[in-house]
């Protein structure tokens, strides 16, 4: 009984381990971008179909990141931390990386097919763009200012397609729509910014050719401080005059980490805005939401902190 138990332990540790390898919480996150276009859209449009949208969009992301790791895995060997990172730099596990390559391919093929025509011409670009980030001889990810260019176009792709599924071509002009635009794009493009600033010494190890190795460690940096300060000014000013005051005080938490973490993991606090922008649309829409619909804003937000509270321990946040 108590070896069955062990080995049960062992089971559930290695697979929690290899979601976490396969970063599904990242691709989670970025795929729930897919319903900007719902709340764009006041709330209208909502099916049973939109279960095939989210996991056509949550394929082709999972397409991105893994082929992200596996194309990669050939340089990050040269260096020890990359290489304790990425699960395709061992040659056992180089089979596994080829299984959900093509799987999630053909996975983000087949619910696109299943919704539309124009659906699954969306995800077949949205696949080639995430193969050509990582796969030679493209290699967006290596050329200088297209790496910082893909951010929009990856989260632009995913957003549009939100907006065309609920409410056509047309995206919503009015402030809030343009505003929480603007917010999520800032968030994902300062997130790209830091991850090569923290890897700066890293990447030049293994040659890589990215914007902040072209740019230099102390230019890059300046830049993101810059980005970071209006980024935050932005979003609390955006708060302010659309009457979101507990959306306010998150912001202001989450700037408060700065004064807190560690300065060599100030890269990780941007990642924290993904709880706010959450919260933002919950705290926009309360009023107009069912009951059922806040139940499931505020599953998703215990699911955000969870990952939160998760990311803070494995990266040691504070120390």
């Amino acid at each position: 009984m108590i070896l069955n138990a062990h080995l049960s332990h062992l089971y559930v540790r290695s697979i929690t381990k290899l979601l976490t390898d396969l970063r599904l919480h990242y691709v989670a996150i970025s795929s729930s971008l897919i319903f900007l276009g719902f709340f764009w859209n006041n709330l209208k449009g909502f099916n049973p179909q939109c279960v095939t949208l989210f996991m056509s969009i949550f394929s082709a992301n999972l397409f991105g990141f893994v082929a992200n790791d596996f194309y990669d895995s050939t340089y990050d060997f040269k260096e020890s931390n990359k290489k304790t990172r990425n699960l395709f730099c061992s040659s056992n596990t180089k089979w596994l990386g080829k299984s959900v390559l093509y799987a999630s391919l053909g996975l983000s093929l087949l619910f696109s097919a299943i919704i539309s025509p124009h659906i699954f011409l969306i995800i077949a670009i949205f696949d080639v763009l995430a193969f050509s980030y990582s796969a030679p001889p493209i290699r967006l990810r290596n050329r200088p200012y297209w790496d910082w260019i893909f951010v929009f176009l990856w989260k632009g792709l995913i957003i549009f397609t939100g907006c065309f599924y609920f409410s056509g071509v047309t995206l919503p002009e009015n402030p809030f729509v343009l505003g929480t635009l603007a917010i999520v794009l800032q968030s994902s493009f300062i997130n790209q910014i830091n991850n090569q600033i923290r890897d700066f010494e890293v990447d030049k190890i293994t040659n890589t050719n990215n914007t902040v190795q072209r740019l230099g460690f102390y230019n890059a940096s300046s830049i993101n401080r810059v980005l970071l300060i209006l980024f935050y000014t932005f979003s609390f000013v955006f708060c302010y005059f659309s009457d979101l005051y507990v959306t306010m005080m998150l912001i202001l938490l989450n700037v408060s980490l700065y004064f807190f973490v560690n300065p060599n993991k100030y890269c990780h606090v941007i990642e924290f805005t993904n709880i706010w922008i959450v919260v933002l649309f919950l705290e926009r829409f309360m009023a107009y939401v069912s009951v059922q619909q806040q139940f499931l804003f505020s599953f998703w937000i215990v699911v955000m902190g969870v990952i939160a509270i998760k990311h803070v321990k494995n990266i040691n946040l504070f120390n």
